[in-house]
């Protein structure tokens, strides 16, 4: 994941957005007691006589020590703070997967974050300035963490529902997860990096499709999830939470999928430090044997103790669901 800007950055734009909200309340209202008054209680401090809808001025004065003055306006108790705070928080802290609650993290925090950004006027009417990179520059820190952290989710989410897989896990709207700025994201490389490895034949380390075959724009195409999860895994730049072995061992008989429990014993290694070569060399197998394995392909009862052995998972427990599925295939 590329690395989070410094607390401080968040907080000094959070203000800078409070101060051009704060404008367009006053120039709203007009030049009224009720106006400062209004811009008072949502700012909390107390204005200068001679402030009258322009109040982003007050930061961008030569004269004015503006990290001072943004200092003294109180966000620690708003709804924005708590959102980007908890957003903050799920991209520092990277908790094990089993414990992040992803939907809950959508409401309250990353989708109040994307409703945000789209109030905070991009200018001061009357000064001229320009402040859209606030909260439309895509590395500046608002717009940065909304992305990261719905990047962030989509991975937590697909993990979730691999672990706890329906029979038609691997149907293409399943599949529908990372584009290649999210996996550009999660990486911390060059978006370059993430289309070069992304090819529709199969011949590139990640298959891509289209959500829609008319779609003629390449650069919205999907990138197969399982492939994008092993390529994650040999970058230095990807970081996540703890994939743990007795969650996964718990959802393995309610999974319904071959595919998915193939892909499980790839994640246990991907998502855990280590590489497809790495799961290979414990296994036994050759590369592309074990590469099959963890795409749905060879699963057998037999040798799905050996997998999970090597993978850290329960044997009897993993055996036995693929036995099981393997009959109903049958």
């Amino acid at each position: 994941m590329k690395s989070l800007q410094p607390w401080w950055d968040y907080e000094r734009d959070m203000r800078l957005a409070m101060l051009l909200v704060a404008d367009g309340m006053m120039n709203i209202l007009g030049a009224t007691p009720n106006a400062t008054k209004a811009a008072e209680t949502f700012l909390g401090i107390e204005l200068p006589g001679a402030v009258s809808g322009l109040l982003i001025s007050m930061v961008t004065d030569p004269w004015v020590d503006a990290d001072t003055m943004l200092a003294t306006i109180a966000i620690d108790h708003t709804h924005l703070f708590r959102t980007v705070h908890r957003a903050y928080r799920l991209l520092s802290e990277m908790s094990p997967i089993h414990e992040i609650e992803y939907q809950d993290e959508r409401d309250g925090s990353l989708d109040w974050i994307g409703y945000f950004l789209t109030v905070v006027p991009t200018d001061s009417y009357g000064t001229g300035e320009d402040y859209s990179d606030i909260v439309q520059a895509a590395d500046s820190p608002l717009p940065f963490i909304h992305r990261a952290g719905n990047a962030y989710l989509d991975l937590i989410e697909f993990i979730h529902r691999t672990v706890f897989s329906h029979p038609s896990w691997g149907d293409p709207s399943d599949m529908i997860v990372f584009t290649a700025d999210d996996l550009a994201l999660l990486a911390d490389v060059d978006i370059r990096s993430v289309r070069n490895a992304m090819g529709p034949t199969g011949n590139k380390p990640i298959r891509s499709f289209k959500a829609f075959q008319s779609d003629p724009d390449d650069e919205r195409a999907y990138a197969d999830p399982i492939d994008a999860i092993e390529w994650l895994s040999g970058r230095r730049g990807f970081k996540c939470g703890r994939l743990d072995a007795e969650w996964v061992n718990s959802g393995t008989p309610r999974s319904h999928s071959l595919a998915a429990i193939g892909a499980l014993a790839g994640m246990m290694f991907w998502l855990n430090g280590q590489t497809t070569e790495k799961m290979a060399e414990k296994i036994g197998w050759d590369v592309e044997q074990t590469r099959a394995w963890t795409r749905g392909r060879g699963l057998d009862a037999f040798a799905a103790k050996r997998v999970a052995e090597a993978a850290g998972l329960d044997p009897k427990a993993y055996s036995k669901q693929i036995a099981k599925l393997l009959k109903k295939e049958n």
